[in-house]
């Protein structure tokens, strides 16, 4: 069998298989016919009840944190512990379990099916690349996707010229996307990646290109460059067409809402090597810009607090816990946008540690070389109440720090900030809803996106500032375009994210006064990815919508 599997060749020209693409055929129908169990069968085939133990691996809702679980494992029948990733990846059967969910005819059973193909162990890539191959023409836009995803990790040289045919005929825009990549990437050319997704990335309508000045960013998270200071991160991102990565930190020093005073913590996710992530970016093609994030933390009771909690007084017990409840859940509610000092020393206070806070990440751009700097991020409530303050802090960052600054303001009250003539941009965390509708189309989605722009473009003008989107991003669930920022624990709907980036594209394309976008976010995806709720785009389809965008020039 492995030598069918290894032996296709097509006729770039005519598409017609020899004799050797045949007897591949024949093998992965062999396969499939062994993995159905026919009518004289037992009812319950191996390759079934594998299937079935590898469904158990990886339910269908999954929490939205799931991708920080570095270490998912599992316990086998025999009582060995190990990691999820390598559970059943040995056995004889698991090539042929996982084409039993391709053969199924549920799409997430299919999808499944696909992606686990791409976890081979290396002893089997070759029999898991034939029925790969197969399944690029699935009916069901996911599976074909997975399969393409699949081989860009297990292909050889026949999975090279099946992806381009699959690149050049498949009917959804982001599979022929992906399947251009990956061709690429089988090929060890970072040019032919470039090459192959530019004659696919101007769309097949009136629509135009990005500008070739246009900032094509991503939102970067450190944990996907922790061993190398990013270095293969950059060139996956770069082989998309980014030009640009936000590097943000995430620093727990807010106590509360009227808390002048920062927290001292050890779990403080900084930049503690920005040179070496800057120094790789650049080599990688890609201008950088820092992005501190002041963050809550959550509610550490004081000493007192703690005797209140275990003393006999339960009204004034009930009030701390409401209190304790309230922060938080401010946490992931954006609560940094609701800071509110109870008066005026405490906001002089407030703004001496947030200078203590943010001028040392200014001299650390500056040192290491970043192209940009953001001087807060949604603290919209600081800026409306201090505006002269602010005005102060800018100036010193702007004695620290030579390049272009940005302020990130967020989507429902940027119109409110009045000091965008002392910064280079007007910066938007744009989570704008767009439509209330389920499963919105593509044309609502864009009157969505016009809607909440318009505002932007008088202000645009007013300001003699161009507009970056800071942040723009969807996560991967049904309320995707109702509720951009939020995260819930549901189904995915990752190709309704892909909508989402399609319509945000073609708005950007059509408006010159938009200089840039960060999307949020790069990081890691759980798995498989097409059940991943969050708003990272990594090996989902709005990756490779985006790469579409973006490599076009």
């Amino acid at each position: 069998m492995q030598e069918h599997a290894g032996a296709v060749r097509v006729d770039p020209l005519t598409g017609r298989a020899t004799h050797s693409t045949a007897a591949r055929a024949a093998f992965v129908s062999g396969l499939l016919l062994f993995v159905l169990p026919a009518a004289t069968s037992p009812p319950e085939s191996a390759a079934a009840k594998l299937a079935g133990e590898l469904k158990s691996l990886y339910p269908r809702s999954v929490d939205p944190w799931e991708r920080w679980r570095r270490r998912a494992s599992v316990t086998m029948a025999d009582g060995r512990e190990v990691p999820r990733k390598d559970a059943w990846r040995d056995d004889p059967g698991f090539v042929a379990a996982a084409a039993h969910l391709l053969s199924t005819g549920a799409k997430d059973d299919a999808r499944l099916g696909a992606w686990l193909l791409g976890t081979s162990a290396p002893e089997r890539r070759q029999e898991a690349e034939a029925v790969l191959i197969e399944a690029l023409s699935h009916t069901d836009e996911g599976a074909a996707f997975e399969a393409v995803a699949a081989l860009a990790i297990v292909g050889g040289d026949d999975a090279g010229e099946a992806l381009l045919r699959s690149a050049r005929g498949a009917p959804t825009a982001e599979v022929r996307t992906a399947s251009a990549w990956a061709a690429a990437k089988l090929a060890g050319s970072r040019d032919l990646e470039q090459t192959a997704l530019a004659e696919l990335a101007h769309p097949q309508d009136s629509v135009s290109p990005l500008t070739r000045s246009f900032r094509r960013g991503v939102s970067w998270w450190r944990s996907e460059g922790r061993d190398d200071d990013g270095r293969a991160s950059f060139r996956r991102v770069a082989s998309l067409g980014v030009t640009w990565v936000s590097i943000h930190t995430w620093d727990p020093l807010q106590r509360g809402f009227d808390e002048p005073v920062f927290a001292t913590t050890s779990h403080r996710h900084g930049l503690p090597n920005l040179e070496g992530l800057v120094r790789n970016a650049h080599a990688a093609g890609l201008a950088v810009m820092v992005k501190p994030h002041l963050e809550m933390r959550g509610y550490r009771p004081t000493p007192e607090e703690r005797l209140v909690l275990r003393g006999p007084d339960d009204e004034a017990r009930r009030r701390l816990i409401v209190r304790m409840q309230e922060q938080s859940a401010a946490i992931i509610g954006g609560g940094h946008n609701r800071l509110l000092m109870r008066n005026d020393a405490d906001w002089r206070r407030w703004f001496e540690e947030y200078e203590a806070y943010i001028l040392p990440y200014a001299r650390d751009a500056q040192a290491s070389g970043a192209d940009m700097f953001c001087v807060g991020r949604e603290l919209d409530s600081t800026v409306l109440r201090r505006e002269s303050d602010w005005r102060r802090v800018i100036g010193l960052i702007r004695s620290e720090f030579e390049g272009p600054l940005v302020y990130s303001a967020n989507f429902d009250s940027w119109e409110k900030i009045g000091f965008w003539d002392a910064l280079d941009f007007i910066g938007v965390s744009a989570y704008f809803p767009l439509s209330d509708g389920v499963d919105p189309s593509l044309e609502e989605l864009e009157a969505g996106w016009a809607r909440a722009l318009e505002p932007l473009e008088a202000a645009s003008k007013r300001w003699d500032r161009p507009v970056l989107l800071t942040e723009a991003g969807f996560p991967s669930i049904a309320s995707a375009a109702r509720a951009p920022w939020r995260e819930e624990k549901t189904r995915a709907e990752v190709w309704l994210q892909a909508r989402c980036y399609e319509a945000t594209l073609r708005t950007l394309a059509s408006r010159p006064w938009i200089e840039g976008s960060f999307f949020w976010l790069w990081e890691r995806s759980s798995k498989p990815p097409f059940r991943d709720l969050s708003h990272t785009i990594v090996d989902k389809p709005a990756m490779f919508t985006m790469a579409r965008w973006y490599s076009a020039r």
